[in-house]
């Protein structure tokens, strides 16, 4: 595929899971955008609200499973310690927590 000079091409791809080892099930979206004009991919998690950004998809991805990681570790963490804690985070951040690692986070992402 040629592109003309002078114009930018934006790449998109969206994967929507759905975890029905939890109840109530769970759907979860990841977005992975290419932005030419920054020269990264850009990955996003809305339900989590998590990011991650790096120049290879591969690197995006990584650093979107421990940013999502990261806020399922905080997130346990801080409802352990206050159960009236309401986030509508919480089931996507036991249910990532549960898998043990951000390796096995990345491979639920489904990229």
């Amino acid at each position: 595929m040629t592109v003309a000079e002078g114009t930018a091409m934006t790449l998109k791809q969206v994967v929507v899971r759905q975890v029905r080892s939890v109840q109530p099930p769970l759907t979860f979206t990841v977005e992975v955008e290419w932005l030419p004009e920054e020269g990264i991919y850009l990955a996003r998690c809305p339900e989590m609200k998590a990011i991650g950004w790096g120049e290879t998809l591969e690197k995006a991805v990584d650093e979107l499973a421990d940013e999502i990681w990261d806020f399922a570790d905080v997130l346990v963490e801080d409802h352990a310690k206050d159960p009236n804690l309401h986030d509508p985070r919480l089931p996507y951040a036991r249910f990532f927590f549960s898998l043990g690692s951000p390796e096995r986070v990345r491979a639920i992402l489904g990229l």
